[in-house]
């Protein structure tokens, strides 16, 4: 019996393999709220964080290792005259701050290039309902995904992250946005975003 240290949230959910990741912690008796992550020995894949007080230790919390390059998401992006621009491939941290946000991030492509979009969030234990939508740049939507079962994920009941696959039409900007199916938000609302 005792207060037990319990982490509710983090960010960012992932890093890049190889370097060390200052992670941003929430929740209730935590004798710190920034712990250093060092992925500099681990391969990609999911490692679990924690921390300690005194003689008792928090809850494990998912944390993501990719090879890919990592980017955080800037505001202000809730619009396609103010998206985000990023290059390919990239792995984008990023946050749903309130209700209703949305998340655009635009790039160039070309004709026949193959996109992979993928958001990891409920997997890595984030309330994130996530919704990706693609677009050219004149508001055409070319792919959405609201939801995407990942049968790697077990007996998890609610495949709430999204995915999909797609071939782009012409050269161009294209438009990418993410949002929360259920327009809901806040800091704990946290993503990995991963386009290539």
């Amino acid at each position: 019996v005792g207060e037990l240290p319990f982490v509710t949230s983090i960010f960012p959910l992932g890093g890049l393999a190889g370097s060390e990741i200052t992670v941003e912690l929430k929740g209730w008796n935590l004798p710190v709220t920034t712990l250093t992550m060092d992925a500099k020995t681990k391969v990609p894949g999911i490692y679990p964080l924690s921390v300690r007080k005194d003689d008792r230790l928090s809850n494990l919390v998912p944390f993501a290792v990719d090879t890919l390059p990592e980017s955080l998401e800037q505001e202000p992006n809730n619009q396609p005259q103010s998206a985000q621009k990023v290059a390919l491939p990239v792995i984008v941290n990023g946050r749903i701050d309130q209700p209703g946000d949305l998340d655009v991030f635009r790039f160039e492509g070309r004709t026949g290039d193959e996109i992979v979009a993928e958001v990891q969030a409920r997997r890595l234990d984030s309330p994130l309902d996530s919704v990706l939508k693609l677009t050219d740049a004149g508001g055409q939507q070319l792919a959405f995904n609201d939801d995407c079962e990942d049968k790697g994920s077990g007996l998890e009941t609610h495949h709430a992250d999204s995915y999909f696959r797609t071939t782009l039409p012409a050269n161009g900007t294209y438009y990418l946005q993410l949002s929360d199916a259920q327009h809901n938000g806040g800091t704990e609302y946290t993503y990995r975003l991963r386009i290539s």
